[in-house]
């Protein structure tokens, strides 16, 4: 495996890697941007070309390419080498797992839901009924093999046999998701349904969902299964369903291209969506919107179009959505479908309507304000929902000039004067105050002292000019000798803070001629804080003995305080 990971590092580069995710920015012999992992305005975010790593001097994170392709794609290591070695021509060989004793479990679980997803599609041709379902809903034979689509036969082991014979334990495939234990022995979790495959961002199966082909009809269904008219698979070690899109391996692309993406609600949604032309579109699968999921699209884009049904039940999943999405920093807009149409039938019947209606999305205010009158008629309802939904999000616009515009538009609408709805945005505005300083107090960190940002720097310029090829520190050991009796012992070190701090002094100290100048600037200046620190640590002992009465230790402690004040003054720094 070494030697493939050398093959795929030495095809590719980092900045090359990163810049398709964020936009660089020359800076010296690097490059920054604003770091995607955590929310700045100030880029900290660092990609060395000679080390070919990344840092972000914000977060703390870096590694290598892989790690950062692990870190943006939300993948394991394997996942993350896949999508490289996609991109530089290498081929990995996954190794077919056939033993009983299998030293890897969770590659076990891809290989099982891989042969699923292959049995699924071979067995589909052969019942017409499924076929009929999805032509008569509206799927091309193109998409229908895009998207992997298959069937699951009504059948009690059809699955479970196949996965038997190809060597996957039924230990593994329980674990999968694809089988389920019973006093009998084991039987398909998926049995008369169309299968409809779940990936993670580098395009392996992770999961599936299932629609039962005959709506009302029970077949041979027992437990989970029951009657539902779609059925996921469970939770799993590769499969989180609060961080899984349904589509989104095969719309990120278009979402970095568009920047933006279209989030709908169901998988035909989406399907049809694809099929219509408006590729940067991802589905929640009916599970409720999560952190997670906007995590995954805001490494592609902050942009946000929400497509979902035009009803009452759609407008409440649209209200959670923008004020989750909001709350994560993102720009939100809502596409304004037909009433009675969703997504799917829009963009099945008319594409080229469904494809305006997402380019025309409307801001959520805008579209809020023009929509609830049509849905509450009534001018107590439409008071009640005006109040509920639209004005929290006047309270949340940054700008003055924005919210004096919204708040004129809700008055006009209500037909009232602009003061009782200026009141009901003051009141909003506290909440929202109070829940930012909240999340401000938690994020925030402790700044260092004065002591230990002097330290920071020093050893980052040793380690930075022992890795360099034209160090100008020609005696290493004086330094870290000066700095351990200063110190009175050399700080530990990790591997990740070498890292960090390399970077940082490669910033700060790369083309400086006086470099050597300043590095002793900076060791008198560490000499001068660690006795001041000293001297602050010896009086507060002083007091505590004075207090006891302890006039024996009060008494070395003031000579000891002496001798380091006498120190101070003498300390001349350059």
């Amino acid at each position: 495996m070494s030697s493939v990971i050398e093959e795929i590092k030495s095809r590719l580069n980092i900045v090359d890697i990163v810049s398709g995710y964020l936009t660089l920015q020359k800076a010296g012999v690097n490059f920054k941007a604003c770091c995607p992992f955590h929310n700045e305005k100030t880029p900290s975010f660092i990609v060395s070309p000679s080390r070919q790593t990344y840092h972000c001097f914000g977060c703390n994170r870096g590694g290598d390419m892989i790690s950062f392709v692990e870190e943006i794609e939300g993948l394991d290591f394997s996942g993350a080498l896949k999508i490289l070695a996609d991109r530089a021509g290498v081929e990995l060989k996954r190794e077919r797992i056939i033993s009983k004793e299998t030293k890897d479990e969770r590659e076990a679980l891809y290989v099982a839901l891989e042969l699923a997803t292959k049995f699924y599609q071979a067995v589909l041709p052969k019942f017409p009924e499924a076929v009929s379902y999805l032509t008569k809903r509206g799927l091309t034979e193109d998409t229908v093999k895009k998207f992997r689509v298959g069937f699951a036969p009504d059948e009690w082991r059809s699955l479970s046999d196949l996965l038997l014979k190809k060597g996957i334990q039924e230990k593994i495939s329980e674990t999968a998701g694809l089988i389920v234990r019973s006093p009998k022995g084991f039987y398909d979790r998926f049995r008369g349904r169309v299968m409809f495959p779940i990936t993670d961002s580098s395009g392996r199966v992770v999961a599936f969902s299932g629609r039962i082909l005959k709506d009302g009809e029970k077949g041979k269904t027992l437990g989970v299964t029951a009657n539902s008219k779609y059925v996921n698979s469970p939770e799993t070690e590769v499969f989180h369903k609060s961080r899984a899109l349904f589509g989104f391996s095969e719309a990120k692309g278009a979402i970095r291209k568009e920047d933006f993406a279209v989030l709908v609600e169901g998988q035909m949604d989406l399907i049809l969506s694809h099929q219509a032309g408006v590729q940067n579109t991802v589905a929640s699968s009916g599970t409720a919107l999560t952190s997670g999921h906007l995590n995954l699209i805001k490494r592609f884009t902050k942009n946000l179009v929400l497509a979902f049904d035009a009803d009452s039940a759609g407008l409440a999943a649209s209200h959670r959505a923008v004020s989750l999405a909001l709350s994560e920093d993102m720009t939100v807009r809502i596409a304004k479908l037909k009433q009675g149409l969703d997504p799917a039938d829009m963009a099945l019947e008319n594409p080229e309507a469904w494809r305006t209606a997402v380019m025309g999305s409307k801001p959520v205010i805008d579209f809020y304000l023009e929509l609830l009158p049509e849905l509450y008629p009534k001018k107590d309802e439409l008071r009640k929902k005006v109040s509920e939904i639209v004005v929290p999000f006047i309270a949340e616009q940054k700008s003055a000039i924005d919210q004096g515009h919204y708040v004129g538009q809700v008055a006009k609408l209500l037909h009232i004067k602009e003061e009782p709805v200026w009141e009901e945005v003051k009141k909003k505005n506290v909440a929202v105050l109070i829940d930012h300083t909240k999340k401000q107090i938690e994020t925030t960190t402790p700044p260092l002292s004065r002591r230990e940002r002097i330290l920071r720097t020093i050893q980052g310029a040793l380690l930075w000019q022992k890795e360099s090829k034209n160090s100008v520190i020609k005696d290493f050991e004086k330094y870290q000798a000066r700095l351990s009796k200063i110190l009175g012992g050399l700080p530990t070190k990790t591997e990740t803070k070498r890292n960090e701090l390399i970077f940082e002094a490669e910033l700060r100290f790369e083309g400086n001629e006086f470099f050597l100048e300043e590095l002793e600037s900076l060791m008198n200046n560490l000499a001068e804080e660690v006795l001041r620190d000293n001297f602050a640590d010896k009086m507060e002992k002083l007091k505590e003995a004075e207090s006891r009465g302890d006039t024996e230790l009060a008494q070395k402690l003031l000579i000891e305080c002496q001798t380091i004040s006498k120190e101070l003054h003498t300390f001349k720094s350059p």
